[in-house]
């Protein structure tokens, strides 16, 4: 009897090529550099970016809340002068710009400002560079004197504050009937666990 047998040939897979596969471990390598880069930008923006915080709050004559029990609205009559109290909280020590102006207006886009209310120029008012410069103790910047109807005190006393730094940036202030909203209110919760995260952290390295 005769048997034939058939060949039964056995290919084996092509081996993956060397560079294809240093390629993707490159890949991959570069892909999670990025990934932690990015997280890591992202944290910084949000924990320390700009570097400091902004508030602000009004002091006005011309008009006795206590006496009158409330603030003035548009039927009221006669002349008040406010003046916002700006502060600045620095927040990142390495981040250190000169505060120029602080402005009292809608809107800090430069092309479209609105109606602006008041600006006072802290370099040109005497004020030295060292106590408006951030990345110290916290500063504390007068505003612009702003003259107006009695009728006219909530447009002005809701309206935002800004300071604006020597590279011409603007950063918006917290104040009344302007509170942080957005990433911005984002950033600021973060900022205020991270500080009780700090302050509880002390309590326990400290002598019990």
């Amino acid at each position: 009897m005769c048997y034939c047998s058939a060949s039964i040939i056995q290919t084996a897979p092509k081996a993956f090529p060397f560079w294809l596969e240093t390629f993707s471990i490159f890949l991959g390598d570069v892909l999670a550099s990025i990934f932690i880069a990015s997280a890591a930008y992202f944290l910084w923006y949000i924990l320390k970016y700009p570097g400091f915080r902004v508030g602000a709050n009004w002091t006005y004559t011309g008009w006795d809340a206590n006496k009158m029990g409330r603030l003035p609205n548009d039927s009221d009559t006669g002349v008040i002068q406010l003046m916002p109290n700006v502060s600045v909280v620095s927040l990142d020590m390495s981040m250190r710009k000169i505060i120029v102006a602080v402005w009292v207006r809608e809107r800090k886009d430069l092309h479209d400002p609105g109606e602006i209310h008041g600006m006072l120029d802290l370099k040109r008012s005497g004020m030295p560079a060292e106590v408006r410069t951030t990345g110290g103790d916290v500063l504390s910047l007068p505003g612009p004197t702003i003259q107006c109807e009695a009728s006219k005190f909530g447009r002005i006393f809701n309206c935002p504050i800004f300071i604006q730094t020597s590279d011409g940036e603007y950063y918006q202030a917290e104040s009344p009937g302007n509170a942080a909203k957005g990433i911005v209110r984002l950033r600021y919760w973060a900022q205020n666990r991270l500080n009780v995260a700090k302050r509880w952290a002390l309590s326990r390295l400290g002598p019990t």
